[in-house]
Order: C-alpha cells, then sequence, then structure tokens
C-alpha cells in the first residue's frame, strides 16, 4: 500500500454514530450512579473535573461546585448531555463500559468493511492507528468487543486527546511525532469537516467518510469514501 500509516477515527468512521449516542452514551448514564457509589473518582481525576467545572461555572454554563457527591453526579450528567469531550468524563465512562463489556451487556458495532480493511492493511505490513476523544481504553474495549470479533491484534497505536484536540493541527504533529513518521506516509480517516482540515494541514492525506447516520458537514474539497471498500 502507498501509506506506511492508516489512521482513523472512531464514530462515524469505523463505529456508527447511533450505537455511540444510542447505546454507550446512555449506558454510562444509567450505570454512572451507582458505578460511583462503588468506586470513587480517582484523584487526578476529580481534580481534572474539578477544573473544568471551575472554568464552565465562570461562563456560567453550570451554575454549582462540584464538593459534595451528588453534586459530582449532576455535572457529569451534564457533560453527557451536551456531548462534551471532557477528559475526565471519558476516564470515568471508559470504565463503566469496561464493566458492560466484560459481563456481556455491551458488544460494540462496527461498519461491515472495517475486518477487511484491517486485514488487508496488515498484511501489506502498514500499521493501523486509532485517534478518537474516547479513552484510549475505551477505544480498545470497542474493538476487543465487538460484532466482528476481536480486531485489537491489528491496531498497533492508540490516540486521544493527550495529544491534543482533534480539530487542531498540532495533535496530528504530536501524532507523527509519536509514530516517528512523515505527513506522506499517513493517511487519516474521519467523518468531521474540521478534523480533516486539521490533519491535511499539515500534509496528511485525508479521506472524509460519507456513512448513513453521519452528520451532513460544510461544504469542503476533502476526497470522500462512502466504504473503505473504495480505497485504492
Amino acid at each position: 500500500m502507498k501509506f506506511r500509516h492508516f489512521i482513523f477515527d472512531i464514530e462515524g468512521t469505523t463505529t456508527p454514530i447511533s450505537f455511540v449516542h444510542e447505546i454507550l452514551f446512555p449506558y454510562s448514564k444509567k450505570n454512572l450512579k451507582s458505578f460511583l457509589e462503588k468506586n470513587h473518582i480517582e484523584k487526578n481525576i476529580l481534580e481534572d473535573l474539578k477544573n473544568e467545572n471551575k472554568i464552565d461555572n465562570e461562563k456560567k454554563l453550570f451554575s454549582f461546585g462540584i464538593e459534595s457527591f451528588e453534586k459530582q453526579i449532576d455535572y457529569l450528567e451534564f457533560l453527557i448531555s451536551v456531548d462534551r469531550k471532557s477528559k475526565p468524563l471519558k476516564e470515568i465512562q471508559g470504565k463503566i463500559w469496561e464493566i458492560g463489556y466484560k459481563s456481556g451487556e455491551l458488544k460494540s458495532i462496527l461498519f461491515s468493511d472495517v475486518f477487511s480493511f484491517f486485514k488487508k492493511i496488515k498484511s501489506s505490513d502498514s500499521e493501523i492507528s486509532i485517534y478518537s476523544s474516547g479513552s484510549v481504553e475505551a477505544q480498545k474495549l470497542i474493538f476487543e468487543y465487538s460484532n466482528q470479533g476481536n480486531l485489537k491484534p491489528f491496531i498497533s497505536n492508540y490516540f486521544d486527546t493527550t495529544v491534543g484536540g482533534k480539530r487542531e493541527s498540532d495533535s496530528y504533529k504530536n501524532i507523527l511525532k509519536e509514530l516517528k513518521a512523515n505527513s506522506s506516509e499517513c493517511v487519516f480517516f474521519t467523518d468531521i469537516n474540521e478534523e480533516a482540515y486539521a490533519a491535511k494541514n499539515i500534509g496528511v492525506e485525508v479521506f472524509l467518510m460519507i456513512r448513513e447516520g453521519n452528520l451532513l458537514q460544510a461544504e469542503n474539497d476533502h476526497k470522500k469514501l462512502k466504504s473503505f471498500d473504495e480505497f485504492n
């Protein structure tokens, strides 16, 4: 294959948006209180959550502090409701989802073309990386407990927002440093226009995924795919 590194977004690219919003998010919200009653928020995660809450207080987006357990639940539910790409929320959700996957309550849905495309990439000695706003642990669970079996052995690298926001070009520069790769060696698949431009601006080849259920994007000049089967 032309590229040495294939980098994939998850939601709307390898996984239907409906699975994330109609199954994963409601599951984490439903089990949030019972999980935190048994597992207190880790100190570093709670500190990040308090810092985020302070900013929301200043912006008048959320009017309460989170010193009490009840207010922590309220604030986390607020973050879920606004689909905030919040690092502490993603860490907590990942832990809740892990229980669901391991118990058999959850099984992730992947688009039907994912397994064959991953297999094709690996057979060419290229590497697969995942870049998602979800925590690395949550990413691994999606590909381990999927409707197409365990795809984790195909994946070499996982990146979350610790490398930066997905709409910022510096984040993709950080990924290239981690991969020890030049931009010309990499291709990125996403369903979001702004993410595509952020990667494209540093010379990474980009394909915008046009999947059923994906949000309509602003007019753009990206190469587009309806399926990985169309990739040459």
